[in-house]
This record gives C-alpha cells, structure tokens and sequence, in this order.
C-alpha cells in the first residue's frame, strides 16, 4: 500500500514537473508555431500579382534589360499594375531562383523561401528578448502571435510579398549593434536599405550611439559598410544612375492608389482639382518633422534602437498617403520587441491582449483573402 501510494506520487510529480511553466509554454508556443506553418501552406496558391512582377522583373535582367525602365513606365501610365521599384537585392534573389529551380517552380520556391524568413524571425525574436524577458509566457506567447497574426500571414504566405526578409535583416543588425559588433551592424543594415528602401528612415537611430559617444571609427565602419554594399549591388545599373534612382526610389512619390486615411479624409475636405498635390506636401513636411523629431528624443532620451524603429515606422505610416496591410506589419514587429521587453508593462497579459486585438482586427480581412485568387 505505502510501496503504491510513493510510486503514483512519483508519477503525480513527473506530470507536474512535465507540465512546469516552461515547459507549457513550449508546448503551446510549439502548436501555435505549427498552426502558422500550417496555415501558410495551405493559402500558398492564392496570391497577388506581386510576385509574377518579381518573376518579370528577374527575367528582363537575366535577358540583358534594365527592368527600371519598365518601372518608371508602370508609374507614368495610369491603370497599369505598379512594376518593381526597389533596389535589387530581391531581384537578385529571384533571378537566382530562375537560374536554380525549373520556371514553373519560381511560384513554390519563393513562398517556400519567404516562410523560411517568417521562421527565421520568429527565432530572432526569441534570440533577442530571452536575455530581457523572465516571465516564459511573455517571451513566448507574443512570439508565437505574431507569427499567426492575419495580417502577418496575408503578406507573405498569400501575396507572396517580401517584407520578411527586409526584418530578418533590421533584426540582425538591432543583435549586431547591440553587441557593438560594427562590421556586421553595417553589413546587414545595408542589406535591409538593398531590400526595401523604407529602410532608409531607420539607418540615422543605428548612428546616434555612436555620435552620443564620440565613438567615430564605429560611426564610420558602419556608413562605408552601408555606402559600400549598396553600390556594389548596384553597379549593374549605374550606367544610367537617374533612371536607377528613380526606379527605386522616386517612383514612390507620384503613387496614386491605395491612399491612406488621413489623405483620404483631407482630399475629402479640400474638393478643389489641385489640392491633392499640396496636400502630398504637406503631409511629406509632416512625416519628414516627425521622423527628426524621434531622431532627436532618441539621441536625448536614449531610445534603444527597437523603440526607435518603432516610432519611425508608426510615424511614417500615419502620414503617409499611401497604405497597405504590409505597412501595418512593419509597425507590428516592432511593437513586439519593443513592447515584449518594456518593464513597465508589468503584466505580460497585457502584450497579448494587444495582439488578440490585432488579431481580430485583421481576421475579416483574412478570411475574405482565402477566397480571392489574385489579392484584395
């Protein structure tokens, strides 16, 4: 009797060591994981018709074309589907695929490849916040909501958009710079900018540190790591500079669809034919304001670099007239670091709450997405 009753309470005590906080966390930090995996493989055939642009714009330059000048064409030419108008990093990458894998494989492979930069985030997530965070359940369950979060899902696994690639780059410089590690801080911020160049507004908060401390010879690894990457990857192109830049970067100033709020409600209350370009500048004089003004209470307050990009990100996509889902996204994985590891919210209840409510915000859209074949 005594022999049994010491063998089920050495048996109640492996369940209760099994089932330890940490390791219930992990459990459901793994299943959640598991159900974003899952969820983004079954939406890979629906897409927008992004993805066929980055196969397009990988052809024209395997063929020997400068595929700028088909974007500066797209945007001058109203109706017309916006062509690729980034630098080339992701150009590359898909003409690689072309090169690698048969044609008909191009679709599979890259939203093969953008879910392995989701997982890649979410492991830097954990790598980043486990040596700010204690509470297992604040570190984890954030982590795990982000990943499953719609609007996290609808940009990759179903527009096939690469925006997760451009964080999997910040993220590893935010690790770099916080291990004051400058060589790799630079490389890879660049590598973000040669991404997508919304980058750019975040480069001068990797800087301030540098400048708070005098510390120049970091200040200056980092800018020619920067300037350097970003002109060896653009050597196929600098033949004609002007049509480069504008491709990649002035094109998105005359964007004419898919208008924000705030421009919409102003366009709303100023009816008359020429008011839409002042209210463009205006709003450009808004968001270039704000962007200095966290710049400035990040070198006075001393805002780590995931409070800053945060703020930059929420205080570009405020303002600015142009507004996708995507947009919503880059402001969202800041949040996560930002917030996930901010010891005054206390509870860590609190961080997931907020991405309930993101969650649900989104869900609608979600759901209408899985029946559209070629995007909302």
């Amino acid at each position: 009797m005594y022999e049994d009753r010491i063998l089920n309470e050495s048996k109640f005590l492996k369940i209760r060591e099994f089932f330890s906080p940490n390791n219930s966390s992990w459990i459901v930090f793994g299943v959640i994981i598991l159900a974003g995996i899952i969820a983004r493989i079954f939406l890979w055939d629906f897409t927008s018709t992004d993805i066929f642009v980055w196969k397009d714009a990988a052809e024209l330059f395997l063929n020997g074309e400068n595929p700028y000048q088909t974007t500066l064409e797209s945007f001058q030419v109203e109706g017309i589907k916006h062509f690729y108008a980034y630098f080339p990093l992701w150009m590359y990458f898909s003409s690689l695929i072309l090169l690698v894998f048969p044609e008909t494989w191009f679709f599979g492979v890259t939203k093969g490849f953008i879910l392995l930069f989701d997982i890649l985030i979410v492991i830097l997530f954990y790598a980043i916040l486990e040596k700010k965070v204690s509470n297992v359940w604040r570190l984890k369950i954030p982590i795990a909501i982000w990943f499953v979060t719609p609007m996290v899902i609808m940009t990759g696994a179903m527009h096939g958009k690469f925006d997760s690639l451009m964080f999997v780059f910040i993220l590893l410089a935010c690790i770099f710079h916080e291990e004051k590690i400058y060589l790799l801080e630079g490389v890879f911020l660049s590598l973000s900018v040669l991404t997508k160049p919304i980058a750019l507004i975040i480069v001068p908060f990797f800087f301030i540190r540098d400048i708070r401390e005098r510390d120049f010879s970091s200040l200056f690894t980092k800018i020619a790591a920067l300037f350097a990457l970003v002109t060896l990857f653009s050597i196929p192109f600098l033949d004609d500079p002007f049509l480069y830049l504008q491709g990649a970067l002035g094109v998105h100033v005359t964007r004419e669809q898919d208008l924000g709020l705030i421009f919409a409600l102003l366009s709303m209350i100023f009816t008359s034919p020429n008011a839409e370009p002042v209210i463009r500048i205006c709003l450009t004089v808004i968001i270039v304001v704000v962007w200095l003004s966290v710049i400035i209470l990040a070198y006075i307050k001393e805002f780590d670099i995931y409070k800053s990009i945060f703020l930059a990100f929420v205080g570009f996509n405020v303002f600015y007239w142009v507004f996708l889902i995507q947009y919503a996204v880059w402001i969202y994985t800041f949040y996560i670091t930002y917030t996930t590891k901010n010891e005054k919210m206390k509870h860590w209840h609190l961080m997931t709450s907020t991405s309930v409510i993101i969650v649900v915000s989104t869900v609608a859209l979600a759901l209408l997405g899985t029946f559209v074949k070629h995007g909302l």
